[in-house]
């Protein structure tokens, strides 16, 4: 495998997820570019309810990746980030990360999580987070880059994305996470789109 490509890095963690029984959804760039918006990446971001960093290595690990905890459980807004990066195993080619991303709501988490949809991905199916939830993470993150992303996915899907279900998200996160203004990062995505 080559592991400097993301969609074969995320095609393999989700293979180990479900495995595993953990539930998850694609996040990150490859959603985006999911969605219908051009987005180039380099690794595999994936949403849970509780990120369990020690044990992803440990499942890389047994499927033959040679797989080191890089940083655990570092807050990002309102997001928790553990990331681990694959050297790759005998076969394997190349460098990637792995991150597990999840929401400081643990309630939000869970929702989004369980609302995650089965799609097409190469010859495989995999979780990811509906469009409305990977616009939610991304307000829920810090970066500028994640607002234009969220914007752009507005943009794209239009009527067929769910703003009342963002606006009523959002409501309930300003009090689940104060520490991040998810309230002002989503009036500034909206309003560039």
């Amino acid at each position: 495998m080559d592991l400097d490509d993301p969609i074969a890095t995320a095609l393999r963690v989700a293979r180990l997820l479900e495995r595993a029984e953990i539930a998850y959804g694609l996040y990150g760039g490859l959603a985006v570019a999911a969605y219908g918006v051009a987005r180039e990446t380099k690794d595999a971001d994936v949403a849970v309810v509780a990120a369990d960093l020690v044990r992803l290595v440990e499942l890389l690990t047994r499927d033959g990746l040679h797989a080191l905890p890089t940083f655990d459980r570092v807050r990002f807004g309102g997001l928790t980030v553990s990331r681990a990066t694959l050297l790759g195993g005998e076969s394997d080619t190349g460098l990637n990360t792995v991150d597990l991303v999840e929401p400081a709501s643990t309630r939000y988490a869970s929702l989004a999580v369980g609302r995650a949809v089965r799609a097409p991905l190469r010859d495989s199916e995999i979780c990811l987070l509906a469009p409305e939830d990977v616009v939610i993470f991304k307000l829920l993150s810090t970066r500028e880059k994640d607002l234009e992303d969220g914007s752009a996915i507005i943009r794209q899907l239009g009527a067929a994305l769910d703003v009342a279900m963002i606006d009523a998200e959002v409501e309930r996160l300003v009090n689940e996470v104060p520490q991040h203004d998810v309230n002002q990062r989503w009036n500034r995505c909206r309003g560039s789109a």
